[in-house]
């Protein structure tokens, strides 16, 4: 019986562990050819995106400031769902700061359902910008 329980629980986190991850990391430096027709989400907050952003991207806050706090946005994938038009193989972009937000908001779009998602190395600051890649300000 133990032996049994004990193979389950190694099942299980194996399973886990081994699960690929349904996004593509990209480094701009080393691959510039993004897919033309791709949405680019920028997840950061309305603040941090009025300041510089990606040329053409779109602001979809993974998070958003509640009470001086940083919360999940709920609507985050109403929001992809209505900009798509539920095409789940529509190519998404998403880019934050320095890349930690667009790894949860790919997750969270492969979780979902989503099939070809991009997700921005070292985000905005570090891999779009410093990549040369077009900008644009309020």
């Amino acid at each position: 019986m133990f032996y049994k329980l004990f193979l389950s629980t190694i099942l299980i986190f194996s399973t886990l562990h081994l699960q690929a991850k349904e996004y593509e990391d990209v480094c701009v430096k080393e691959k510039k050819e993004l897919p033309k027709d791709a949405l680019l989400i920028d997840v950061r907050t309305p603040e941090e995106f009025k300041s510089s952003r990606a040329k053409g991207s779109i602001n979809i806050p993974y998070e958003l400031d509640v009470n001086g706090e940083r919360v999940v946005n709920k609507d985050f994938i109403d929001k992809i769902n209505l900009l798509t038009d539920d095409d789940y193989e529509k190519d998404i972009i998403v880019i934050c700061r320095i890349g930690e937000r667009s790894i949860k908001a790919a997750e969270i779009l492969s979780d979902e359902g989503y099939e070809k998602i991009i997700n921005i190395k070292k985000g905005y600051v570090n891999g779009w910008r410093k990549a040369g890649l077009a900008s644009e300000k309020r």
